[in-house]
């Protein structure tokens, strides 16, 4: 069952109706044993079912929604009613516990992916042509509430990047309504040259595209997990993260890459250029990242974390 709204990031009145009739319906009908729901928000329907007809439930905590101290009170009432409230990293885990003890026991069970992930059509021959070689990637939406993730913060050590290495470019892949600020701020900085903004792509020019970059580069402070570290993991590149959110949980430090803290000057900057002037310590951590990936972030492995976690919570219940 799925609550897909028409429009993107807003639920209607109506669509939230019609999801809680559904859920309603499952419930009095006997056709569930429990339900999982994969955030905090859907789940609050289970509290317009009276308690004695309501089923057990999971609840997924995936960041920074449930580390707010300024969480709501019916959001916390249905985390603490959860039969299972599972957190996606061990970090989302600590930061959770940390703001809002008193919500009850949180079972962590870090993400996966599948080895490899199909893509559609064909990819943007002219945008890839314009991918250098000597490319740093960075992922993601660019809004103007998750400033976190860290564009900011590449666009402004990217003068000192080039000034190392001038053959240097930043790959920026994503959209929102934040990439026109990004942009005008590259063009301020002097570095429409080396900044390359793609917009939204397809799958199947991502998927090119990771082949084609040395770097992947995300130095967030608040990812509850980061599936976008393992697609580069699954690629064999470096990582850069931050030391302030979940990047810890995936990247070793000099091993698959560099966590740095963003409140030390030059970290980020000189981490890049470390992996642009010696492409074989990009490859050995590149490989390790692979290998890394293959061990604990597979789909495989994901299910074989989750599956005695639903088993072992549910059968007590």
């Amino acid at each position: 069952m799925y609550l897909d709204p028409a429009r993107p990031g807003a639920v209607s009145p109506s669509e939230r109706l019609r999801f809680g009739l559904s859920l309603l319906q499952g419930e009095l009908g006997g056709r569930t044993d429990w339900w999982i729901f994969n955030h905090v928000g859907i789940a609050r329907t289970q509290r317009v079912i009276p308690r004695r007809l309501r089923r057990p439930y999971a609840v997924f905590l995936n960041g920074i929604e449930v580390w707010s101290p300024q969480l709501s009170r019916d959001r916390l009432s249905t985390l603490a009613e959860a039969t299972l409230r599972i957190s996606i990293s061990h970090h989302t885990a600590r930061r959770v516990r940390a703001a809002h003890p008193e919500i009850g026991a949180i079972e962590p069970c870090p993400l996966g992916l599948l080895d490899e992930e199909p893509a559609s059509g064909e990819p943007d021959a002219e945008l890839l042509a314009r991918i250098r070689p000597e490319s740093v990637l960075i992922v993601g939406r660019m809004s103007s509430a998750e400033r976190y993730k860290g564009h900011d913060e590449l666009l402004e050590c990217w003068r000192t990047v080039i000034g190392k290495f001038a053959e240097a470019q930043l790959v920026i892949v994503g959209g929102g309504d934040d990439s026109q600020r990004l942009a005008a701020k590259a063009s301020e900085l002097g570095l429409a040259g080396s900044v390359l903004f793609t917009g939204f792509v397809g799958d199947s020019t991502l998927a090119e595209i990771w082949k084609r970059v040395r770097v992947f580069a995300m130095p967030s402070t608040g990812e509850g997990f980061g599936l976008v570290y393992l697609q580069a993991m699954r690629a064999s590149l470096p990582c850069i993260g931050s030391t302030q959110d979940a990047a810890g949980d995936i990247i070793v430090n000099e091993q698959t890459g560099f966590l740095v803290d963003r409140a030390v000057t030059g970290q980020l900057s000189s981490s890049i250029i470390r992996l642009l002037e010696n492409p074989d310590l990009g490859k050995r951590m590149g490989a390790a990242g692979k290998n890394r990936f293959d061990a604990e972030f597979t789909y495989g492995r994901y299910l074989a974390r989750l599956g005695p976690i639903l088993q072992s919570g549910f059968m007590k219940s």
